[in-house]
């Protein structure tokens, strides 16, 4: 779901918080989001700028706009100042911070901080609500700051921290819709938990991903058991066609001419583009495994 979306929805909730009646018919209600619907679309200004922008959402979607790096902190702040728990506004206020300094951890763990009290506060953290939080449109901002917070500890080799990290999103999401069930099977591959790694497996249905298979073929591998490490290496070969493209590529070293072939909007789901990704956004793993993949490639040539 875009942001443009989520701002829709957050105008339709308020409205109905407004408006609606504790025994309010289907009929009433529908009648209801018609009339929302009329006055919202006829509200919308044909072009957001800063003239026009009204909410804490408007300034955040002129920073996301903006190539201007001092534009986009003013909008940010403004933001900031209309809605001082505006936990995307905090995220976004994140970016203006050199990564990897105290001054970004202190102040992105702050947030995290923040962000709890404020599920807390708001009864959000009830024990119906979770593993349903992206569900719950109020939730995503918290959740988004979280994932930002799993890539720092990551970036600063905090492996265990970010491992909970983790646990604790899919926790209050299994639907998982941030792919953090991802990120932690490399953790666990990086940290050699086995029975970890297949519990995950497992909980999403051991699905023939490329992003489950690769780091389970790594784990096995790391732990010295080449059977069961051939075993998924060939299980991700048949799940994803260029998985022997790929591993030729890393050893001949021509994976740049497939980079330079991506598209900056997205990439092709069991393609090669996809272990590229995956090789981008984990190389916390893959910078530790060299010797893997000379055997992976030796693996996938013969068969």
């Amino acid at each position: 779901m875009s942001k443009e979306t989520e701002k829709a929805l957050k105008a339709v909730h308020k409205f109905f918080e407004e408006n609606s009646t504790e025994n309010m018919s289907m009929e009433e209600a529908n009648n209801m989001l018609q009339q929302f619907m009329e006055e919202y679309n006829g509200n919308l200004p044909t072009i957001l700028t800063e003239k026009t922008a009204e909410t804490a959402d408007d300034f955040l979607e002129l920073a996301d706009e903006t190539d201007d790096i001092n534009k986009a902190k003013y909008y940010v702040k403004k933001a900031m100042e209309l809605e001082p728990d505006n936990l995307d506004a905090i995220n976004a206020s994140l970016d203006f911070i050199e990564d990897q300094t105290w001054e970004y951890y202190q102040k992105l763990s702050e947030a995290v901080k923040k962000g709890t009290k404020l599920m807390e506060k708001e009864g959000l953290m009830a024990q119906e609500n979770i593993g349903h939080f992206w569900g719950i449109l109020e939730t995503r901002p918290y959740m988004r700051l979280r994932a930002r917070y799993v890539d720092f500890l990551i970036e600063a080799g905090m492996m265990n921290r970010a491992t909970s990290e983790c646990e604790e999103m899919i926790r209050l999401s299994e639907n998982d819709n941030l792919g953090m069930r991802y990120r932690l099977m490399h953790l666990y591959a990086f940290l050699e938990k086995e029975e970890a790694a297949l519990k995950l497996h497992e909980k999403y249905d051991g699905n023939e991903e490329t992003q489950m298979l690769l780091p389970l073929s790594i784990l096995y591998f790391k732990l010295g058991e080449m059977e069961k490490a051939e075993e998924y290496l060939l299980r991700l070969k048949d799940a994803n066609k260029d998985a022997k493209k790929f591993f030729r590529a890393v050893q001949k070293n021509k994976l740049d001419q497939y980079v330079d072939e991506m598209d900056s909007f997205g990439y092709r789901p069991f393609t090669i583009q996809e272990l590229i990704i995956e090789m981008m956004e984990n190389s916390f793993l893959f910078q530790t495994i060299p010797l893997y993949m000379e055997w992976a490639y030796e693996i996938t040539r013969r068969k």
